[in-house]
Protein backbone atom coordinates (compact mmCIF):
# COMPACT_ATOMS: atom_id res chain seq x y z
CA UNK A 1 0.00 0.00 0.00
CA UNK A 2 1.60 3.49 -0.80
CA UNK A 3 1.28 6.35 2.07
CA UNK A 4 -1.29 7.48 3.82
CA UNK A 5 -3.26 10.61 2.88
CA UNK A 6 -1.29 13.66 2.87
CA UNK A 7 -1.18 17.11 4.32
CA UNK A 8 -0.80 20.43 3.00
CA UNK A 9 2.99 20.09 2.96
CA UNK A 10 2.77 16.99 0.73
CA UNK A 11 3.62 17.24 -2.93
CA UNK A 12 0.18 16.58 -5.05
CA UNK A 13 -0.43 12.93 -5.66
CA UNK A 14 -3.58 10.98 -6.86
CA UNK A 15 -5.65 10.11 -3.75
CA UNK A 16 -7.49 6.92 -3.92
CA UNK A 17 -10.47 6.33 -1.18
CA UNK A 18 -10.10 2.15 -0.43
CA UNK A 19 -13.56 2.63 1.65
CA UNK A 20 -16.92 3.94 1.07
CA UNK A 21 -18.11 6.02 3.98
CA UNK A 22 -19.98 3.35 5.34
CA UNK A 23 -17.85 0.95 5.05
CA UNK A 24 -15.26 3.14 7.17
CA UNK A 25 -17.03 2.32 10.26
CA UNK A 26 -16.57 -1.08 9.22
CA UNK A 27 -13.11 -0.76 8.44
CA UNK A 28 -11.97 0.30 12.13
CA UNK A 29 -12.81 -2.37 13.82
CA UNK A 30 -10.90 -4.86 10.81
CA UNK A 31 -7.94 -5.32 11.91
CA UNK A 32 -6.61 -6.56 8.32
CA UNK A 33 -7.89 -3.26 7.47
CA UNK A 34 -6.82 -0.13 9.94
CA UNK A 35 -8.76 3.19 9.72
CA UNK A 36 -5.69 5.21 8.51
CA UNK A 37 -5.48 3.20 5.35
CA UNK A 38 -8.87 4.05 4.00
CA UNK A 39 -7.26 6.71 1.96
CA UNK A 40 -3.82 5.97 0.04
CA UNK A 41 -1.86 8.49 -1.96
CA UNK A 42 -0.29 7.62 -5.30
CA UNK A 43 2.89 10.06 -5.27
CA UNK A 44 3.10 11.99 -8.75
CA UNK A 45 6.07 13.49 -10.50
CA UNK A 46 6.41 17.75 -9.77
CA UNK A 47 6.74 18.01 -14.02
CA UNK A 48 3.56 16.79 -15.49
CA UNK A 49 3.60 16.04 -19.39
CA UNK A 50 2.35 17.34 -22.29
CA UNK A 51 -1.38 17.03 -22.76
CA UNK A 52 -2.66 14.11 -24.02
CA UNK A 53 -6.21 14.12 -26.50
CA UNK A 54 -7.96 11.55 -27.84
CA UNK A 55 -7.44 9.58 -31.25
CA UNK A 56 -10.61 9.91 -33.60
CA UNK A 57 -11.23 6.38 -33.59
CA UNK A 58 -11.23 6.68 -29.60
CA UNK A 59 -13.50 9.75 -29.54
CA UNK A 60 -15.91 8.02 -32.34
CA UNK A 61 -15.99 5.04 -29.98
CA UNK A 62 -17.68 7.35 -27.22
CA UNK A 63 -19.62 9.30 -30.13
CA UNK A 64 -21.56 6.52 -31.13
CA UNK A 65 -22.55 5.55 -27.78
CA UNK A 66 -26.16 5.59 -27.18
CA UNK A 67 -29.06 3.93 -24.50
CA UNK A 68 -28.93 0.92 -26.12
CA UNK A 69 -25.61 0.40 -27.34
CA UNK A 70 -22.90 1.63 -24.50
CA UNK A 71 -20.08 0.93 -25.56
CA UNK A 72 -17.55 -0.87 -23.04
CA UNK A 73 -16.08 -4.40 -23.38
CA UNK A 74 -15.06 -6.34 -20.39
CA UNK A 75 -14.18 -10.29 -18.92
CA UNK A 76 -15.78 -12.79 -16.23
CA UNK A 77 -12.63 -14.38 -14.24
CA UNK A 78 -14.02 -17.14 -12.82
CA UNK A 79 -11.54 -17.65 -9.26
CA UNK A 80 -11.12 -20.87 -7.76
CA UNK A 81 -11.66 -19.40 -4.24
CA UNK A 82 -12.29 -22.80 -2.46
CA UNK A 83 -8.83 -24.05 -3.08
CA UNK A 84 -7.13 -20.70 -2.22
CA UNK A 85 -4.99 -21.06 1.04
CA UNK A 86 -5.89 -17.79 2.18
CA UNK A 87 -9.39 -18.03 1.72
CA UNK A 88 -11.92 -16.74 -0.71
CA UNK A 89 -11.68 -12.96 -1.95
CA UNK A 90 -12.95 -10.28 0.04
CA UNK A 91 -13.84 -7.12 -1.56
CA UNK A 92 -11.31 -5.14 0.42
CA UNK A 93 -8.61 -7.31 -0.66
CA UNK A 94 -9.56 -6.08 -3.98
CA UNK A 95 -9.59 -2.59 -3.55
CA UNK A 96 -6.65 -2.66 -1.80
CA UNK A 97 -4.90 -4.70 -4.82
CA UNK A 98 -6.65 -2.00 -7.19
CA UNK A 99 -4.85 0.82 -4.95
CA UNK A 100 -1.58 -0.99 -5.07
CA UNK A 101 -1.39 -1.60 -8.60
CA UNK A 102 -3.64 1.88 -10.36
CA UNK A 103 -0.07 3.85 -10.07
CA UNK A 104 0.99 0.68 -13.28
CA UNK A 105 -2.37 1.42 -15.24
CA UNK A 106 -2.75 5.03 -16.53
CA UNK A 107 -5.75 4.27 -18.40
CA UNK A 108 -7.68 3.83 -15.40
CA UNK A 109 -6.23 7.01 -13.86
CA UNK A 110 -8.10 9.66 -16.79
CA UNK A 111 -11.22 10.63 -17.14
CA UNK A 112 -12.79 12.29 -20.12
CA UNK A 113 -12.38 16.53 -20.59
CA UNK A 114 -14.62 17.88 -23.55
CA UNK A 115 -13.95 20.80 -25.69
CA UNK A 116 -16.78 23.36 -25.31
CA UNK A 117 -19.37 22.79 -28.19
CA UNK A 118 -17.00 19.74 -29.60
CA UNK A 119 -14.75 21.92 -31.30
CA UNK A 120 -11.47 20.01 -30.84
CA UNK A 121 -10.84 16.40 -29.71
CA UNK A 122 -11.21 15.66 -26.11
CA UNK A 123 -8.60 15.48 -23.93
CA UNK A 124 -7.63 12.48 -21.19
CA UNK A 125 -7.47 14.02 -17.55
CA UNK A 126 -6.20 12.36 -14.87
CA UNK A 127 -7.84 12.73 -12.18
CA UNK A 128 -6.54 14.17 -8.56
CA UNK A 129 -9.03 11.28 -6.59
CA UNK A 130 -10.60 7.82 -7.74
CA UNK A 131 -13.27 6.59 -5.29
CA UNK A 132 -12.25 2.44 -5.34
CA UNK A 133 -15.34 2.12 -3.38
CA UNK A 134 -17.49 2.81 -6.25
CA UNK A 135 -15.31 1.49 -9.16
CA UNK A 136 -15.26 -1.89 -7.04
CA UNK A 137 -18.60 -3.57 -5.48
CA UNK A 138 -19.36 -6.79 -3.91
CA UNK A 139 -22.13 -9.39 -5.19
CA UNK A 140 -23.51 -12.10 -3.20
CA UNK A 141 -25.74 -14.52 -5.53
CA UNK A 142 -27.99 -16.91 -3.67
CA UNK A 143 -25.48 -19.97 -2.60
CA UNK A 144 -24.78 -22.20 -5.20
CA UNK A 145 -25.65 -20.05 -8.19
CA UNK A 146 -24.51 -21.34 -11.40
CA UNK A 147 -23.05 -20.37 -14.22
CA UNK A 148 -25.97 -19.40 -15.95
CA UNK A 149 -26.99 -16.96 -12.98
CA UNK A 150 -23.33 -15.73 -13.15
CA UNK A 151 -23.99 -14.69 -16.68
CA UNK A 152 -27.59 -13.17 -16.35
CA UNK A 153 -26.18 -10.97 -13.45
CA UNK A 154 -23.00 -9.66 -15.38
CA UNK A 155 -25.69 -8.88 -18.76
CA UNK A 156 -27.63 -6.67 -16.39
CA UNK A 157 -24.71 -5.16 -15.19
CA UNK A 158 -23.07 -5.14 -18.66
CA UNK A 159 -26.02 -3.10 -19.92
CA UNK A 160 -25.57 -0.15 -17.82
CA UNK A 161 -23.55 3.19 -19.39
CA UNK A 162 -20.23 3.89 -17.25
CA UNK A 163 -20.10 7.22 -15.37
CA UNK A 164 -18.52 9.75 -17.89
CA UNK A 165 -17.61 11.66 -14.79
CA UNK A 166 -15.11 9.10 -13.79
CA UNK A 167 -12.93 6.92 -14.61
CA UNK A 168 -14.65 4.56 -17.40
CA UNK A 169 -14.17 1.41 -15.38
CA UNK A 170 -15.89 -0.26 -13.13
CA UNK A 171 -15.17 -4.14 -11.54
CA UNK A 172 -17.49 -6.42 -9.56
CA UNK A 173 -16.50 -9.10 -7.73
CA UNK A 174 -19.39 -11.99 -7.68
CA UNK A 175 -19.65 -14.44 -4.51
CA UNK A 176 -21.72 -17.49 -3.52
CA UNK A 177 -20.56 -19.36 -6.75
CA UNK A 178 -21.30 -23.30 -6.68
CA UNK A 179 -18.11 -25.30 -5.45
CA UNK A 180 -16.89 -22.07 -3.78
CA UNK A 181 -15.89 -19.99 -6.60
CA UNK A 182 -16.08 -16.32 -7.22
CA UNK A 183 -16.02 -14.13 -10.59
CA UNK A 184 -14.63 -10.99 -11.04
CA UNK A 185 -16.65 -8.88 -13.70
CA UNK A 186 -14.27 -6.14 -15.06
CA UNK A 187 -16.15 -3.36 -17.77
CA UNK A 188 -13.95 -0.97 -19.30
CA UNK A 189 -14.78 1.87 -22.01
CA UNK A 190 -13.87 0.68 -25.46
CA UNK A 191 -12.41 3.93 -26.33
CA UNK A 192 -9.98 3.57 -23.48
CA UNK A 193 -8.80 -0.28 -24.56
CA UNK A 194 -8.36 -2.36 -27.23
CA UNK A 195 -8.00 -6.07 -26.99
CA UNK A 196 -3.98 -5.46 -27.18
CA UNK A 197 -4.26 -2.88 -24.43
CA UNK A 198 -6.72 -4.87 -22.43
CA UNK A 199 -4.60 -7.23 -22.10
CA UNK A 200 -2.09 -5.25 -20.82
CA UNK A 201 -4.02 -3.84 -18.05
CA UNK A 202 -4.99 -7.70 -17.30
CA UNK A 203 -1.23 -8.15 -16.86
CA UNK A 204 -0.50 -5.01 -14.52
CA UNK A 205 -3.31 -6.64 -11.92
CA UNK A 206 -3.01 -10.40 -12.40
CA UNK A 207 0.41 -12.68 -11.14
CA UNK A 208 2.35 -15.41 -12.16
CA UNK A 209 2.58 -17.20 -8.99
CA UNK A 210 0.24 -17.21 -5.85
CA UNK A 211 2.92 -14.97 -3.83
CA UNK A 212 1.67 -11.47 -4.05
CA UNK A 213 4.07 -9.26 -5.64
CA UNK A 214 4.72 -5.93 -4.46
CA UNK A 215 5.12 -3.43 -7.48
CA UNK A 216 5.87 0.09 -5.53
CA UNK A 217 5.43 3.24 -7.96
CA UNK A 218 8.71 4.74 -9.00
CA UNK A 219 10.43 7.14 -6.59
CA UNK A 220 10.42 10.28 -8.36
CA UNK A 221 6.60 9.32 -8.63
CA UNK A 222 4.08 8.67 -11.89
CA UNK A 223 4.04 10.79 -14.62
CA UNK A 224 0.71 12.50 -15.35
CA UNK A 225 -0.56 14.94 -18.56
CA UNK A 226 -0.80 18.14 -17.97
CA UNK A 227 -4.50 19.59 -17.76
CA UNK A 228 -5.13 22.37 -20.29
CA UNK A 229 -7.39 25.01 -19.23
CA UNK A 230 -10.62 26.28 -21.27
CA UNK A 231 -8.63 29.21 -22.54
CA UNK A 232 -5.70 26.89 -23.76
CA UNK A 233 -7.81 23.65 -25.00
CA UNK A 234 -10.14 26.80 -26.92
CA UNK A 235 -6.96 28.40 -28.10
CA UNK A 236 -5.14 24.78 -29.62
CA UNK A 237 -8.57 23.95 -31.13
CA UNK A 238 -8.16 26.16 -33.95
CA UNK A 239 -4.73 24.97 -35.72
CA UNK A 240 -5.79 21.73 -34.80
CA UNK A 241 -9.27 22.43 -36.78
CA UNK A 242 -6.89 23.44 -39.73
CA UNK A 243 -4.86 20.41 -39.32
CA UNK A 244 -7.79 18.14 -39.48
CA UNK A 245 -8.94 19.39 -42.55
CA UNK A 246 -5.61 18.24 -44.15
CA UNK A 247 -5.41 15.36 -42.25
CA UNK A 248 -9.15 14.30 -43.97
CA UNK A 249 -8.36 15.21 -47.55
CA UNK A 250 -5.18 12.41 -47.27
CA UNK A 251 -7.93 10.11 -45.45
CA UNK A 252 -9.96 10.21 -48.15
CA UNK A 253 -7.68 9.77 -51.03
CA UNK A 254 -6.12 6.77 -48.95
CA UNK A 255 -9.08 5.20 -47.25
CA UNK A 256 -11.57 5.80 -50.45
CA UNK A 257 -10.48 2.73 -52.27
CA UNK A 258 -10.41 0.67 -49.22
CA UNK A 259 -13.93 1.75 -48.22
CA UNK A 260 -15.65 0.98 -51.66
CA UNK A 261 -14.07 -2.24 -51.65
CA UNK A 262 -15.20 -3.23 -47.96
CA UNK A 263 -19.00 -1.56 -49.43
CA UNK A 264 -18.23 -4.27 -51.67
CA UNK A 265 -17.78 -6.82 -49.35
CA UNK A 266 -20.88 -5.79 -47.77
CA UNK A 267 -23.29 -5.93 -50.63
CA UNK A 268 -23.16 -10.23 -49.75
CA UNK A 269 -24.66 -9.82 -46.57
CA UNK A 270 -28.20 -12.03 -46.20
CA UNK A 271 -31.44 -9.97 -46.33
CA UNK A 272 -33.75 -10.55 -43.65
CA UNK A 273 -30.58 -12.49 -41.41
CA UNK A 274 -32.37 -12.62 -37.60
CA UNK A 275 -29.46 -11.27 -36.44
CA UNK A 276 -30.72 -7.80 -36.33
CA UNK A 277 -29.09 -4.62 -34.84
CA UNK A 278 -29.73 -4.02 -30.56
CA UNK A 279 -33.12 -2.22 -29.75
CA UNK A 280 -33.09 -2.64 -26.65
CA UNK A 281 -31.14 -1.63 -23.65
CA UNK A 282 -31.35 -5.80 -22.85
CA UNK A 283 -28.37 -8.04 -23.06
CA UNK A 284 -28.42 -11.75 -22.54
CA UNK A 285 -24.65 -13.77 -22.01
CA UNK A 286 -23.47 -16.97 -22.10
CA UNK A 287 -20.05 -18.16 -21.64
CA UNK A 288 -18.12 -21.88 -22.53
CA UNK A 289 -15.12 -23.23 -22.13
CA UNK A 290 -13.12 -25.27 -25.01
CA UNK A 291 -10.03 -27.59 -24.70
CA UNK A 292 -7.12 -25.90 -26.89
CA UNK A 293 -5.39 -29.19 -27.63
CA UNK A 294 -8.30 -30.84 -29.36
CA UNK A 295 -8.96 -27.75 -31.41
CA UNK A 296 -4.95 -27.72 -32.26
CA UNK A 297 -5.19 -31.55 -33.13
CA UNK A 298 -8.19 -30.45 -35.30
CA UNK A 299 -5.80 -28.09 -36.98
CA UNK A 300 -2.87 -30.69 -37.35
CA UNK A 301 -5.80 -32.99 -38.62
CA UNK A 302 -7.38 -30.78 -41.68
CA UNK A 303 -3.47 -28.48 -42.31
CA UNK A 304 -5.60 -25.65 -40.88
CA UNK A 305 -4.33 -23.32 -38.33
CA UNK A 306 -6.14 -22.34 -35.02
CA UNK A 307 -8.41 -19.82 -35.77
CA UNK A 308 -9.46 -21.80 -38.88
CA UNK A 309 -10.88 -24.38 -36.06
CA UNK A 310 -12.07 -21.49 -34.33
CA UNK A 311 -14.29 -20.29 -37.04
CA UNK A 312 -15.55 -23.02 -38.08
CA UNK A 313 -17.18 -23.59 -34.44
CA UNK A 314 -18.42 -20.52 -34.30
CA UNK A 315 -19.91 -21.40 -38.26
CA UNK A 316 -21.25 -24.58 -37.42
CA UNK A 317 -22.71 -23.19 -33.84
CA UNK A 318 -24.81 -20.62 -35.62
CA UNK A 319 -26.31 -22.72 -38.56
CA UNK A 320 -27.44 -25.47 -35.69
CA UNK A 321 -29.13 -21.97 -33.94
CA UNK A 322 -30.51 -21.11 -37.24
CA UNK A 323 -32.18 -23.92 -37.90
CA UNK A 324 -33.04 -25.27 -34.34
CA UNK A 325 -35.13 -21.49 -34.27
CA UNK A 326 -36.93 -22.24 -37.84
CA UNK A 327 -34.58 -19.94 -39.74
CA UNK A 328 -33.22 -20.73 -43.10
CA UNK A 329 -29.50 -21.35 -42.71
CA UNK A 330 -29.14 -21.31 -46.56
CA UNK A 331 -27.15 -18.01 -47.56
CA UNK A 332 -23.61 -16.89 -45.72
CA UNK A 333 -23.25 -14.55 -42.60
CA UNK A 334 -20.86 -11.71 -43.43
CA UNK A 335 -18.99 -11.47 -39.65
CA UNK A 336 -16.56 -8.72 -38.76
CA UNK A 337 -13.78 -9.88 -37.31
CA UNK A 338 -11.39 -7.14 -35.40
CA UNK A 339 -7.55 -7.16 -36.00
CA UNK A 340 -4.79 -5.62 -34.24
CA UNK A 341 -3.07 -3.04 -36.18
CA UNK A 342 -0.74 -1.70 -33.46
CA UNK A 343 2.81 -1.63 -33.81
CA UNK A 344 6.19 -2.34 -31.57
CA UNK A 345 6.25 1.28 -30.75
CA UNK A 346 2.84 1.37 -29.57
CA UNK A 347 2.79 -1.18 -26.98
CA UNK A 348 2.50 -0.02 -23.66
CA UNK A 349 0.15 2.57 -24.91
CA UNK A 350 -3.79 2.61 -24.71
CA UNK A 351 -6.34 3.30 -27.07
CA UNK A 352 -7.37 1.67 -29.76
CA UNK A 353 -5.38 0.44 -32.23
CA UNK A 354 -7.77 -2.30 -34.06
CA UNK A 355 -9.34 -2.54 -38.05
CA UNK A 356 -11.66 -4.90 -38.92
CA UNK A 357 -11.76 -7.82 -41.43
CA UNK A 358 -14.54 -8.87 -43.03
CA UNK A 359 -15.28 -12.58 -44.44
CA UNK A 360 -18.72 -15.23 -45.19
CA UNK A 361 -19.26 -17.54 -43.25
CA UNK A 362 -20.25 -20.59 -44.87
CA UNK A 363 -23.70 -21.60 -42.93
CA UNK A 364 -25.14 -23.26 -46.35
CA UNK A 365 -22.63 -26.29 -45.90
CA UNK A 366 -23.83 -29.01 -43.94
CA UNK A 367 -20.78 -31.15 -43.98
CA UNK A 368 -18.26 -30.36 -41.20
CA UNK A 369 -15.11 -31.34 -42.92
CA UNK A 370 -16.65 -29.54 -46.36
CA UNK A 371 -17.56 -26.24 -44.55
CA UNK A 372 -14.15 -25.88 -43.46
CA UNK A 373 -12.77 -26.16 -46.05
CA UNK A 374 -14.57 -22.98 -47.48
CA UNK A 375 -13.98 -21.40 -44.48
CA UNK A 376 -10.15 -21.73 -44.32
CA UNK A 377 -10.34 -20.27 -48.10
CA UNK A 378 -12.71 -17.87 -47.00
CA UNK A 379 -10.50 -16.29 -44.59
CA UNK A 380 -7.28 -16.66 -46.96
CA UNK A 381 -9.52 -14.22 -49.32
CA UNK A 382 -10.14 -11.90 -46.20
CA UNK A 383 -6.79 -11.70 -45.13
CA UNK A 384 -5.51 -10.82 -48.90
CA UNK A 385 -7.83 -8.36 -49.11
CA UNK A 386 -7.23 -6.71 -45.82
CA UNK A 387 -3.81 -6.48 -46.65
CA UNK A 388 -4.23 -4.03 -49.53
CA UNK A 389 -6.09 -1.74 -47.00
CA UNK A 390 -4.41 0.76 -44.62
CA UNK A 391 -3.63 -0.42 -41.24
CA UNK A 392 -5.08 2.86 -40.31
CA UNK A 393 -7.78 2.40 -41.81
CA UNK A 394 -10.83 2.93 -39.17
CA UNK A 395 -8.55 5.65 -37.80
CA UNK A 396 -8.64 7.32 -41.39
CA UNK A 397 -12.22 6.52 -41.49
CA UNK A 398 -12.96 7.99 -38.23
CA UNK A 399 -11.14 11.54 -38.88
CA UNK A 400 -13.71 12.16 -41.31
CA UNK A 401 -16.50 12.30 -38.73
CA UNK A 402 -16.65 15.86 -36.64
CA UNK A 403 -16.66 16.02 -33.06
CA UNK A 404 -18.51 19.28 -33.18
CA UNK A 405 -21.58 19.00 -30.84
CA UNK A 406 -19.85 16.41 -29.02
CA UNK A 407 -21.27 13.35 -31.15
CA UNK A 408 -24.32 14.98 -32.23
CA UNK A 409 -24.08 14.52 -35.90
CA UNK A 410 -22.63 10.97 -35.73
CA UNK A 411 -25.34 9.81 -33.76
CA UNK A 412 -27.48 11.26 -36.97
CA UNK A 413 -25.97 9.95 -39.78
CA UNK A 414 -26.60 6.25 -37.83
CA UNK A 415 -29.95 7.11 -37.54
CA UNK A 416 -30.19 8.41 -41.11
CA UNK A 417 -28.08 4.90 -42.14
CA UNK A 418 -30.59 2.73 -39.58
CA UNK A 419 -32.65 1.20 -42.44
CA UNK A 420 -29.66 0.07 -43.73
CA UNK A 421 -27.83 -1.00 -40.70
CA UNK A 422 -26.34 -3.56 -39.14
CA UNK A 423 -23.45 -3.79 -41.77
CA UNK A 424 -22.41 -6.58 -41.15
CA UNK A 425 -24.63 -9.35 -39.01
CA UNK A 426 -21.86 -9.98 -36.24
CA UNK A 427 -18.53 -9.75 -35.06
CA UNK A 428 -16.43 -12.65 -33.95
CA UNK A 429 -12.97 -12.16 -32.22
CA UNK A 430 -9.74 -14.44 -31.38
CA UNK A 431 -7.82 -12.83 -28.68
CA UNK A 432 -4.61 -15.13 -28.04
CA UNK A 433 -4.16 -15.13 -24.18
CA UNK A 434 -1.10 -16.69 -21.61
CA UNK A 435 -1.02 -20.43 -21.64
CA UNK A 436 -0.06 -20.69 -18.04
CA UNK A 437 -2.30 -19.90 -14.93
CA UNK A 438 -2.03 -16.84 -13.88
CA UNK A 439 -3.65 -15.54 -9.84
CA UNK A 440 -5.31 -13.25 -8.65
CA UNK A 441 -4.76 -11.73 -4.99
CA UNK A 442 -3.25 -15.31 -4.51
CA UNK A 443 -6.07 -17.28 -6.24
CA UNK A 444 -5.64 -19.00 -9.22
CA UNK A 445 -8.21 -18.36 -12.20
CA UNK A 446 -9.81 -20.72 -13.84
CA UNK A 447 -11.66 -19.13 -17.03
CA UNK A 448 -11.51 -15.14 -18.46
CA UNK A 449 -14.63 -15.07 -20.51
CA UNK A 450 -14.56 -12.03 -22.52
CA UNK A 451 -18.17 -9.84 -22.76
CA UNK A 452 -17.35 -7.67 -25.33
CA UNK A 453 -20.01 -5.20 -27.14
CA UNK A 454 -23.09 -5.05 -29.78
CA UNK A 455 -23.43 -1.60 -32.44
CA UNK A 456 -26.02 -0.43 -34.35
CA UNK A 457 -23.23 -1.30 -37.23
CA UNK A 458 -22.51 -5.12 -36.24
CA UNK A 459 -25.70 -7.10 -35.24
CA UNK A 460 -26.98 -8.20 -32.11
CA UNK A 461 -24.51 -10.75 -31.31
CA UNK A 462 -20.96 -10.38 -30.57
CA UNK A 463 -18.62 -13.87 -30.03
CA UNK A 464 -15.48 -12.83 -28.39
CA UNK A 465 -12.93 -15.79 -27.84
CA UNK A 466 -9.80 -15.74 -25.28
CA UNK A 467 -7.43 -18.80 -25.00
CA UNK A 468 -6.17 -18.96 -21.78
CA UNK A 469 -4.06 -21.74 -19.61
CA UNK A 470 -4.71 -24.63 -22.52
CA UNK A 471 -8.73 -23.80 -23.23
CA UNK A 472 -10.63 -21.66 -25.31
CA UNK A 473 -12.88 -19.52 -23.15
CA UNK A 474 -15.65 -18.18 -25.19
CA UNK A 475 -17.94 -15.39 -24.11
CA UNK A 476 -21.35 -14.74 -26.16
CA UNK A 477 -22.85 -11.57 -25.80
CA UNK A 478 -26.58 -11.09 -27.48
CA UNK A 479 -29.43 -8.59 -27.94
CA UNK A 480 -32.23 -11.06 -26.88
CA UNK A 481 -34.96 -9.43 -28.65
CA UNK A 482 -32.77 -10.24 -31.99
CA UNK A 483 -31.20 -13.33 -30.73
CA UNK A 484 -32.70 -15.08 -28.31
CA UNK A 485 -31.52 -17.96 -26.25
CA UNK A 486 -28.07 -17.29 -26.75
CA UNK A 487 -27.51 -19.90 -24.07
CA UNK A 488 -28.33 -22.23 -26.54
CA UNK A 489 -25.31 -21.15 -28.72
CA UNK A 490 -22.82 -21.81 -26.06
CA UNK A 491 -24.08 -25.62 -26.27
CA UNK A 492 -24.28 -25.34 -29.87
CA UNK A 493 -20.34 -24.37 -29.73
CA UNK A 494 -19.47 -27.98 -27.67
CA UNK A 495 -21.40 -30.10 -30.34
CA UNK A 496 -19.88 -28.59 -33.33
CA UNK A 497 -16.05 -29.65 -31.50
CA UNK A 498 -17.84 -33.33 -30.92
CA UNK A 499 -18.69 -33.06 -34.85
CA UNK A 500 -15.14 -31.74 -36.01
CA UNK A 501 -13.80 -34.41 -33.41
CA UNK A 502 -15.26 -37.22 -35.48
CA UNK A 503 -13.31 -36.47 -38.73
CA UNK A 504 -11.57 -39.21 -40.08
CA UNK A 505 -7.95 -38.73 -40.07
CA UNK A 506 -6.39 -37.63 -43.09
CA UNK A 507 -4.04 -40.15 -44.91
Amino acid sequence: MHSSAPDAGTPRGIGLRVTTPGESLYAATDTAMPPQTATVTIPAAPEPSRPLQLSSLDLQLLDVETRSTPMHVGAVTILDSAAASNGPLDVMSLRRLFADRLHLIAPLRRRVRTVPFGLDLPYWEDCDYIDLGYHVRHMRLSEGAGDDQVADYVARRHAAPLDRTRPLWECDLISGIADGRQAVYTKIHHAVIDGVSGAEIMAAILDFHPEHQPTPPPADGISRNRRPSITEMLARSLPNILGRQAVRAQSLLQAGPALVQARGDLRAKRPGVPIEKPTTTARSLAYTSLPLDEVKNIKNRVDGTVNDVVMELCTSALRRWLLDHDHAADQPLVAAIPVSVRTPEQFGTAGNQFSLMLTALPIAESHPEHRLKLLHNNLLDAKRRFQTQPPTLLHKATSLLTPLLHGLPTRALLRAAAPNLPLVDLVVSNVPGPQMPLYLNGIRIQHSYPVSLLTELSGGLNITVMSYDGHLDFGILAAPDAFPDVHDLAGHLRQALTDLQQLPERP
